[in-house]
């Protein structure tokens, strides 16, 4: 769902969602609440963008005067039209751009003392300024709702990406500049999964090898894990064999594509040699796999990419040792992404954009 729809369209859908049987389930919750000094909402994607209205539509009805502020990463990837376009904040009170554990304490501390937001909540219409971040926070964990499966805890050893050159990708602009992030918490998380019988799922966009290494001796098999890589020569069965020593039952991987052309298009070379030594040492190390993989680029032929989807399921299909699966995605064509900032240089021209939709619509260039 990419909500290709203007304001009007957005905010009917999100006043008749009102009435349906979600909506009465906010109104219902909305009035067993005390009332609240700040209502704070994460939209991640598109598809939470009309929920995220009706909730915010049902807290004012309620709550007239109780400020509402927008985080998240559907915000964050909106965030430079939201400081052009007032018709953003028709009925938010703030929005907060890229990870804000800071901002968001100083946002709480104001409201509670009466003074004035901090600078790095904005107004729809105002600056565009990126919050400020707090990543030494140690994360604190509820009561999980029961809802079957092993509870799961994320962590984050690092953010940003430190590859940060895929021309499709939206990761460095949403993120920030690639960095390493101390790993005190990540102790502290993995105290608290082994505490409770859960596992650790990192949330880094791109874990390096140094880090898989310095996470493997940290965790020491104390929990499972999983995270999320790039494919590298010394990703290799000795690596691999540590890692699920130290606890490691999956790692994903970012394949993208296997055709040239289509490599060439989105800067990202990795070759079939490489990916099938990945598979052999993966097998051979009990490690689990999960392998992105994605059609429909521009100017890559479509036959040519099913061909190469089909041999890396084959691939996979005749290592019976290996526990893997494929995320098949079609190409998105992302405003925040290098393709969508300079689409003249990829020989695209953008043809359709929508102001709740972070995808933009294209065609080839003549």
């Amino acid at each position: 769902m990419h909500l290709k729809a203007g304001f009007d369209e957005v905010e009917a859908a999100a006043s008749a969602f009102c009435h349906t049987e979600i909506g009465a389930w906010f109104k219902r919750k909305i009035s067993e609440t005390t009332p609240p000094e700040l209502v704070g909402i994460s939209v991640l994607y598109s598809g939470q963008v009309i929920a995220a209205l009706t909730l915010t539509h049902l807290v004012k009805a309620q709550w007239p005067k109780v400020p509402v502020v927008w985080g998240g990463a559907h915000v964050t990837a909106l965030g430079e039209e939201i400081s052009r376009d007032t018709r953003y904040g028709s009925c938010v009170d703030g929005f907060v751009f890229g990870y804000a554990e800071k901002t968001w304490v100083e946002l709480l501390d104001s409201v509670a003392n009466g003074s004035s937001w901090p600078q790095e909540v904005i107004r729809a219409g105002e600056e565009f300024r990126r919050a400020k971040d707090y990543p030494e926070i140690v994360p604190c964990f509820g009561t999980p709702v029961a809802c079957g499966g092993r509870l799961t805890l994320p962590a984050q050893s690092s953010r940003g990406c430190a590859f940060g050159r895929c021309a499709f990708c939206t990761y460095p602009a949403i993120e920030g500049t690639a960095r390493n992030l101390d790993l005190y918490p990540v102790r502290e998380v993995v105290m608290e999964a082994e505490r409770r019988g859960a596992v650790v799922s990192f949330k880094d966009s791109l874990i390096t090898l140094n880090r898989l290494d310095e996470l493997s001796k940290l965790i020491d098999g104390r929990v499972q894990w999983s995270g999320c890589t790039k494919l590298h020569p010394g990703l290799n069965a000795d690596l691999l064999r540590r890692l699920a020593a130290a606890g490691c039952r999956t790692l994903e991987v970012g394949l993208e594509t296997l055709t040239e052309s289509g490599q060439e298009l989105i800067l990202k070379r990795q070759t079939p040699k490489l990916f099938l030594e990945f598979l052999d040492a993966a097998a051979a190390a009990g490690v689990s796999i999960v392998v992105n993989y994605i059609t429909g680029f521009p100017r890559v032929d479509h036959d040519e990419e099913q061909r190469w989807l089909t041999k890396v399921l084959a691939e996979i299909s005749t290592r019976p040792n290996l526990v893997a699966k494929v995320e098949h995605n079609r190409f998105q064509f992302e405003r925040l992404s290098p393709m969508g900032r300079q689409p003249e240089r990829f020989g695209l021209v953008v043809t359709g954009s929508w102001p709740w939709a972070s995808v933009l619509d294209w065609k080839l260039a003549a």
